[in-house]
């Protein structure tokens, strides 16, 4: 209906009005459409008249685009991309997304054989300068490998290669939101080595071509970049197997909020491949002892330095900061044995990101073993990170059903940090099981002076 009000207004005004882009793509293999992209001289005119007729929001992106969003359906307006619609489909990225379709007329207009390359599942640039013009346009293309299933083509990653080093000049935001895309596929540990393969990866984390030069030692075989692609992949490969434990349910929900546009499951594993960070800076060669002391804290610093160029929203960042900061720590209580203390001093410290950081620990822990003579110590691992799971659910679910906030100061009238106090004294007593029921915590609190 929408398309056939833009259709009329093409007609009735005698201008031309062009579906391009990745919708006409899209419906040519069956895809379904949310984003409609159109090039037009009237673009200005046309999402004025789109948006007054369905009522739709009116958003100016630029002085040459406009947007218009109907029911979560967008709707974008542009000019041309040069002086005609020919011109406009030659400046753009692949050939794929340089096909256009003619509303009034109902053909579709393709000038560098994007329909035949479509058909092929061929991803293949417009031009020798789309990498100059637009460096994004490299992970964009293998996003669209993945959503698409289509194979890049092999001159195309030529100039991949050629003129990665334009990533400089891209804005943060929008590397962090294409790259975020991409750690949505199950595989994105393939994309990754794909997008290194080319130079990116380098490019966006400098860190990670120093971390190909270090990180063996006695407890590793592999480089420390390596190793964190390969954890990334433990984790990849192997979250589903935690649904089919006890708190199985509660592990899925937790993967599935959303933090941001991204699941909570795509920001751990950006956390994964940066848990090991620190490792450069911590770096110490003691009469030919390797050692890596401390390297969670220097992650952290490489860390803040990464959030200067890929900024991300502080929920994100805190997610990785707790597994980069943690993930040692899971480990070493499993070689020293975790007291009822050090366990409840963990869940303060990491709150809800608790379970990012023992999951992460897990297949990390789980990586480097794989490649060692290990004794069955995965096994005994992964049981361990299960019990600390076990316990920190059980304690929250307790913890979330007994008593609140409201609950204090209605029972004892007060107000202020007060509160607070004696909420946190009844956690731990809850998490020391001294406190069992909501009767109990009722009872405690009357009695708190």
């Amino acid at each position: 209906m929408n398309l056939d009000l833009i259709k009329q207004y093409s007609r009735e005004k005698d201008i031309p009005i062009y579906l391009v882009g990745g919708a006409v793509r899209d419906i040519l293999i069956n895809r379904e459409v949310k984003d409609y992209d159109f090039a037009t001289s009237c673009y200005r005119e046309v999402a004025e008249y789109l948006s007054e007729r369905l009522e739709g929001k009116l958003i100016k992106l630029h002085d040459d685009v406009y947007r218009v969003v109907i029911d979560g359906i967008v709707f974008d307006f542009s000019n041309f991309k040069g002086q005609n619609i020919e011109e406009d489909l030659k400046n753009r990225d692949f050939t794929i997304n340089a096909v256009a379709y003619d509303l009034v007329k109902e053909e579709y207009i393709d000038v560098l054989g994007g329909i035949e390359d479509i058909n092929n599942k061929k991803i293949r640039h417009t031009s020798e300068n789309i990498i100059k013009d637009d460096a994004l346009r490299i992970l964009r293309a293998y996003r669209l490998k993945g959503e698409l299933n289509f194979n890049i083509e092999d001159d195309t990653i030529r100039l991949f290669r050629r003129d990665v080093e334009y990533i400089e000049e891209i804005k943060g935001e929008r590397i962090v939101d294409e790259l975020f895309k991409i750690l949505k596929f199950k595989n994105s540990y393939d994309y990754i080595q794909m997008l290194d393969d080319v130079g990116v990866i380098e490019m966006i984390f400098p860190i990670m071509k120093e971390m190909k030069n270090i990180g063996k030692c006695k407890y590793h075989l592999v480089d420390a970049y390596t190793h964190s692609t390969l954890a990334l992949k433990f984790l990849e490969d192997r979250y589903e197997e935690l649904y089919d434990t006890k708190w199985g349910n509660k592990i899925k929900e937790y993967f599935e909020e959303n933090i941001g546009t991204s699941k909570r499951l795509e920001v751990l594993k950006l956390a994964v491949f940066l848990h090991d960070i620190g490792k450069v800076k911590a770096f110490k060669d003691m009469d030919g002892k390797i050692t890596f002391k401390g390297h969670d804290m220097t992650g952290i610093d490489e860390f803040n330095v990464i959030l200067k160029r890929l900024p991300m929203s502080n929920t994100k960042a805190a997610l990785i900061k707790s597994v980069i900061k943690g993930h040692m720590r899971i480990l070493g209580l499993f070689k020293q044995g975790v007291s009822d203390k050090a366990l409840y001093k963990l869940i303060k410290d990491f709150g809800s990101n608790l379970p990012s950081v023992l999951i992460s620990s897990l297949y990390d822990v789980l990586a480097t073993r794989s490649l060692l003579d290990e004794n069955g110590e995965s096994d005994k691992y992964f049981e361990f990170v299960l019990d600390l799971i076990d316990r920190y659910y059980d304690y929250m679910e307790k913890k979330n059903n007994f008593v609140s906030g409201e609950d204090v100061c209605s029972i004892l009238n007060i107000k202020g940090p007060k509160v607070g106090e004696i909420l946190e004294k009844v956690d731990e007593l809850i998490f020391r099981n001294k406190i069992g029921s909501r009767e109990e915590a009722i009872e405690f609190i009357k009695k708190y002076k």
